[in-house]
């Protein structure tokens, strides 16, 4: 145990949680279930509900959520000697009570079923807190479709789209008919999915996550000989994580968007992390008073020039997960080993960022104009695995994040200069393929680094004003066998009010 479990990293709340899962479909739901309990500290769980899908038609089964979350209760007193006591672990017995089920039939047959004990209980967590509902879709979606048909019908229309308004569905592709028909029939639900043709998963997102990432990444992290090694160890690794049948975790990132490690934010997915990056289907959709949108769906987006093993630059939406695999993974066996010893200085723990005095997951937003300099300013960034004051032990470094907004992408605009803390031009950067840090090609080494602000300029596609640009610091403590990576998402926003610039009338300082 350390002196004071007070000085690890804490967050401005948890997430609540509503998992969909088609679980013994194959094994990557049950693989799955695993690592989001690793995680569980950091959601507020809801619901886990067993469901059907185009792959498990006619049957749930609970009881493998049971089966592992049982696993799960002998290494949870472990596992609670690793974080802040402020956001320790649920009990095995808590997250029993929110195992449920969904209808046991195919698609919409759902909606001419009574109401199922899974809908009814996702109705009710909907309606407990005015706090967003996160609905994780491993499966198909007829549980939540019958939810939201039993909400219409017997709930007037203001009150349901009040409700309808806190959902936040991630759906793994589509893998029942309901959908479509979730996102047809209530268009104001917010939806994260990947769209391609039914079945085509060689064109999702997710896939990211695995071997049908395809060329890029390096496979050893999500091969079964590597998970062998480094997961499938103690009292719930080696009992509960199934072999890989097809593709590790195909439905992890569903959640892992929401992990709050500095880098996703669970209201912009369009920011990208762990969990890939979905964008809306237009460039500026409309708002109504209350700021919510009228395309409230999001689709596959794609990151470009990410480095992959090999040094060479690739892209598209599965770049968006795999540039984060060594992070996501080398993650993943860390808190693993904490199931294994609640000796808190046998392990590695997160370091807490702090930039400028922004301390944690919250992204930093400067108001900026083109040509000034800032200073970014991280040495009061912690190790809690070390005695020593300050970075000590602790490996930074600060990267572009173009795709999120096409700032600087394929070429197109000027380049965004980080320089030391004097802003001199003397400090190394380093734009070299011999460290892979986070597959940037470009990136500088320093707790402290001054940035220049370029000039505005148009997207190069939409011809729209790029109001910002996106740097992550990235702070890996190194220290055991697994490093461990958090990320400060510096968020530069032009002071400009985010109307389209007609051609010709640029402000100044405009590219």
């Amino acid at each position: 145990m350390p002196p004071n479990l007070t000085t690890l990293a804490t967050f401005p709340s948890k997430p609540r949680i509503f998992i969909l899962t088609d679980l013994l479909n194959e094994p990557d739901d049950s693989q799955s279930l695993v690592r989001y309990l690793l995680y569980a500290n950091e959601f507020d769980t809801r619901g886990i509900c067993a469901c059907t899908s185009t792959w498990l038609r006619f049957s749930t089964h609970p009881e493998e959520a049971r089966r592992i979350i049982t696993a799960y209760g002998n290494v949870v007193e472990n596992l609670n000697n690793h974080v802040h006591p402020d956001f320790r672990y649920q009990s095995a017995e808590e997250l029993l009570g929110v195992v449920t089920e969904g209808p046991a039939v195919y698609g919409k047959k759902a909606l001419k079923e009574p109401l199922s004990e899974g809908a009814s209980r996702l109705l009710s967590a909907l309606s407990e807190s005015d706090d967003a509902l996160y609905i994780p879709v491993w499966g198909g979606t007829n549980t939540l479709a019958q939810a939201l048909s039993h909400l219409s019908a017997t709930t007037p229309e203001p009150e349901a789209a009040k409700q309808r308004a806190k959902l936040r569905v991630y759906a793994i592709s589509d893998q029942d008919d309901t959908g479509l028909w979730i996102r047809t029939k209530f268009p104001d639900v917010h939806y994260i999915v990947s769209a391609h043709g039914w079945c085509q998963y060689d064109e999702a997102t997710w896939t990211g996550m695995n071997v049908g990432a395809g060329e890029g990444p390096d496979r050893t992290k999500v091969l079964n000989p590597w998970l062998d090694e480094h997961i499938r160890v103690g009292k719930l690794g080696s009992v509960a994580y199934p072999p890989v049948k097809f593709g590790m975790e195909g439905d992890t990132p569903s959640f892992l968007w929401l992990v709050q490690n500095g880098l996703g934010h669970r209201d912009h997915i369009e920011w990208g992390g762990w969990g890939g990056r979905y964008t809306r289907p237009q460039a500026e959709p409309d708002q109504d008073e209350e700021g919510n949108f009228d395309a409230n769906h999001f689709f596959n987006a794609g990151d470009f020039g990410v480095v992959g093993s090999d040094g060479k630059r690739y892209g598209g939406n599965k770049a968006t997960i795999w540039r984060w695999r060594d992070a996501i993974q080398d993650d993943f066996a860390a808190r693993m080993q904490w199931t294994l010893t609640g000796d808190f200085a046998a392990a590695t723990h997160p370091p807490v960022l702090d930039v400028n005095g922004s301390r944690g997951v919250e992204p930093l937003v400067i108001k900026v104009k083109p040509g000034e300099k800032y200073v970014l300013d991280a040495r009061a960034t912690y190790n809690p695995d070390s005695t020593a004051d300050g970075v000590s032990g602790l490996d930074f470094v600060w990267m572009l994040y173009g795709d999120v907004n096409g700032f600087h992408v394929f070429g197109h605009g000027p380049k965004v200069l980080i320089d030391g803390p004097d802003g001199d031009g003397t400090a190394a950067a380093h734009p070299t393929l011999g460290e892979n840090a986070a597959a940037s090609t470009e990136y500088t080494r320093s707790p402290c680094v001054t940035v220049t602000v370029p000039p505005m300029e148009r997207h190069f596609q939409t011809r729209l004003v790029t109001p910002d640009f996106h740097l992550l610091l990235q702070v890996t403590n190194p220290a055991g066998k697994y490093p461990i990576r958090r990320y400060k998402r510096v968020i530069f926003s032009y002071i400009h009010d985010g109307t389209p610039v007609p051609l010709g009338k640029e402000p100044e300082g405009f590219l």
